[in-house]
């Protein structure tokens, strides 16, 4: 439960704000480039992660993942707050490149540490809690953002003090895991090359499917507030009710035994495709709020069916540094999600118009990897990972 909640700080950054970027767009309206400027206090952080993380992955490796984790959410808890205390745009960007450090470091131990103390069906169970639990928590963190939004802009930057409570947390019940499980079997398995060739196929789809993901998962309160939401309380509703669909696809996981990874990632795309066009279409942000249900569905699926391939290729020596590329990959594709969206935006000729594009082509890539994938064998959720 601890480790769910380290996997929740990366989301913090993010959702606790998402509801509040129409209100960072209108507080910030007077600074040149403020277009290009005011996402970037959400997606910094994810850029850290892109550059930082498989360094975190290796210092981990070397020198113990529960160290590095602990002062990691020491960093991101003080370090988050500051913007509280700020009105300058371009000074809270550079506390961001703080967070975002920090993030790579606690994304990169906490995935594998999850993957350090469960093996077969307890890390499929606790992958499954996690992809469960986790936008329950995301969902309060919304509401939480929105509310604190309405009473002052830089109000929700309190919720990073989370950051040290979990941090206590965190030291309270874990333990590091490399002396006793190096010890049991390192010493009586030989040591393995790192895969570099099944490496370079995940993040190449895991980049792919970020973009897309972060489109919605950045954008979606802008979403609904141009379709006519209201305030960022209002907003955060609208948000919370769509983000139902990611628990949804969370739980659906599990259940989608039997199909291949091909498959699954196409029923990523194609759902998130749908959900993109609909809430483009759509008059109102009351209309637009089942399709906003069906591409948060389609982010519920993403991680468990992303993470539980990438945790599969790696054994005990070259996990840190496996997730750290990993990471590194999924926030790749963060960073460059919003600048696609405003250079398609330019030549659609609009942000909605974007997003409507963005869904077509993923319904396009859904159907080019069902084609390209077919003969692949099915895989079962329930048993290891291929």
């Amino acid at each position: 439960l601890a480790l769910i909640a380290v996997g929740t700080m990366p989301t913090l950054a993010i959702v606790s704000l998402v509801p509040n970027l129409p209100q960072l767009f209108q507080q910030f309206a007077g600074v040149p480039g403020h277009e290009w400027l005011v996402p970037m206090i959400i997606t910094i952080p994810s850029l850290c992660i892109a550059l930082f993380s498989p360094f975190a992955g290796m210092v981990a490796d070397r020198f113990g993942r529960r160290r590095l984790l602990l002062w990691a959410l020491a960093l991101y808890g003080t370090a988050g707050v500051l913007p509280f205390f700020l009105t300058d745009l371009k000074t809270i960007l550079v506390t961001r490149f703080g967070i975002g450090i920090a993030e790579a470091a606690i994304l990169t131990t906490g995935n594998a540490l999850m993957g350090d103390y469960f093996a077969g069906d307890s890390r499929r169970k606790w992958l499954g809690m996690q992809s469960t639990l986790g936008p329950i928590v995301a969902a309060g963190l919304v509401m939480s953002g929105g509310a604190l939004g309405a009473l002052r802009w830089q109000a929700p930057f309190l919720l990073y003090l989370l950051g040290l409570v979990v941090m206590f947390w965190v030291a309270l019940v874990t333990w590091e895991p490399a002396a006793t499980h190096r010890a049991e079997t390192v010493r009586t398995e030989p040591a393995t090359p790192f895969p570099w060739r099944s490496t370079v196929v995940v993040c190449i789809a895991t980049i792919g499917v970020s973009i897309v993901y972060y489109v919605q998962a950045v954008q979606l309160g802008r979403m609904f507030g141009e379709l006519g939401a209201g305030g960022p309380d209002r907003i955060s509703w609208f948000v919370t009710a769509a983000s139902l669909g990611v628990i949804t696809g969370g739980w659906a996981f599990s259940r989608l035994g039997g199909l291949s990874i091909p498959q699954l990632v196409s029923l990523v795309f194609i759902t998130e495709g749908i959900g993109y066009y609909g809430v483009s279409v759509s008059a109102t942000a009351m209309a637009a709020l089942p399709f906003g249900f069906v591409a948060q569905f389609a982010n519920g699926l993403t991680l468990p069916v992303f993470l539980t391939w990438a945790l599969g290729q790696y054994a005990f020596e070259h996990r840190g540094k496996g997730m750290g590329l990993w990471g590194s990959a999924f926030f790749i594709g963060t960073f460059i999600s919003p600048p696609v969206v405003t250079l398609v935006g330019n030549w659609r000729g609009g942000f909605l118009p974007a997003v409507g594009s963005i869904g077509l082509a993923a319904i396009g890539i859904a159907i080019l990897v069902v084609l390209l994938g077919r003969g692949q064998p099915a895989i079962r959720t329930q048993q290891e990972p291929v």
